[in-house]
């Protein structure tokens, strides 16, 4: 009985990687903010399918163009759920401000370290020296 129920819950989880064809990303420019140095731009997904997604599974890439030319990325995720036909936004910056911009699905990165450090050693700091005997 157990492993029947483990089975359907498997079976009803969502894949780690969302169905972009069911999800829509915009991107644009962030009308209350005005500057000579940088761009906050506004990304939303809207989702058109009958699954909950958790928001920090939707990962984008953002790029900021410039005569054709890339000029600026920025990698972001969106928080809380994206409920069947629902929406969610989130802001991003660039310091390209006079730039055209578009956003696309990203691959999620792994999370296992992602933000930490991966040496052994102490944190910060002056460096270790050794101990005399």
């Amino acid at each position: 009985m157990k492993l029947f129920a483990l089975v359907l819950l498997l079976l009803d989880a969502p894949s780690k990687e969302p169905p972009w064809s069911e999800l829509s990303l915009t991107i644009e420019r962030e009308p209350g903010y005005s500057s000579d140095r940088v761009a906050i731009c506004r990304v939303r997904v809207v989702n058109h399918g009958s699954h909950t997604w958790p928001g920090r599974t939707l990962h984008f890439e953002a790029r900021a163009v410039d005569g054709g030319v890339v000029v600026e990325r920025a990698r972001g995720r969106f928080g809380l759920s994206l409920p069947p036909h629902g929406t969610l936004e989130t802001l991003i910056g660039f310091s390209v401000p006079d730039a055209r911009f578009e956003v696309s699905p990203a691959a999620s990165s792994p999370e296992t370290g992602s933000r930490r450090k991966k040496s052994g050693g102490k944190r910060g700091g002056r460096p270790s020296r050794p101990r005399p005997r």
